[in-house]
């Protein structure tokens, strides 16, 4: 049984951008949140439980049940008092020995290195935390943006690490390389 994590803040301050828990009745960031899951370029590479999410309605439910998930913390992306996209990290209630982080953001914000920024305040704070041995990345094969932002801020390529954590998080083995369409990338999370 994981551990619970009670010290996550609520707001994180960078030179950029900042991130702010999710809250409830929040249009602007269920706006975003519907441009960004609704997004034809970007679609391929959302998890299917975002994609699902094609109106308002269903975004703003979804977004409803994140605020206070057990397992899962969410943070809206704020540039220049604007939501701009989301960070999250999530882990599995029978096994926290390592954490995800999804990062997605609005196709006019993009290439202003605010997705960097706000995966690199999200990685500090996890490590900060002391709770979680790795901290994991999916990429999405072909989306070589998504790996050169990870690999600058220190993520590897984990292959030994796949079939442990896919079976955790999923419930099901990796794939084999040559059937894979995600790659596992992974940076140490505790100083341990």
């Amino acid at each position: 049984m994981s551990r619970r994590i009670t010290v996550v803040k609520d707001q994180i301050k960078g030179e950029n951008c900042s991130l702010r828990r999710f809250r409830i009745r929040d249009n602007d960031l269920t706006g975003v949140l519907l441009k960004i899951f609704t997004e034809p370029e970007v679609q391929p590479f959302l998890n299917r439980e975002y994609t699902v999410n094609d109106n308002w309605a269903k975004v703003n439910k979804w977004l409803k049940s994140k605020v206070k998930h057990p397992v899962e913390v969410w943070y809206s992306i704020v540039h220049k008092r604007r939501n701009v996209g989301y960070v999250c990290f999530k882990w599995r209630r029978h096994f926290d020995g390592a954490c995800e982080i999804s990062t997605g953001i609005c196709k006019q914000y993009r290439g202003l290195k605010l997705g960097f920024e706000s995966s690199r305040l999200l990685v500090d704070h996890i490590k900060e935390l002391n709770h979680f041995r790795h901290i994991v990345a999916y990429v999405h094969v072909k989306n070589k943006k998504a790996e050169a932002n990870i690999r600058k801020l220190g993520f590897r390529k984990t292959n030994r690490l796949q079939k442990t954590i896919t079976k955790e998080f999923y419930g099901e083995p990796a794939k084999s390389s040559k059937d894979r369409i995600y790659d596992l990338y992974s940076i140490p999370g505790t100083s341990a």
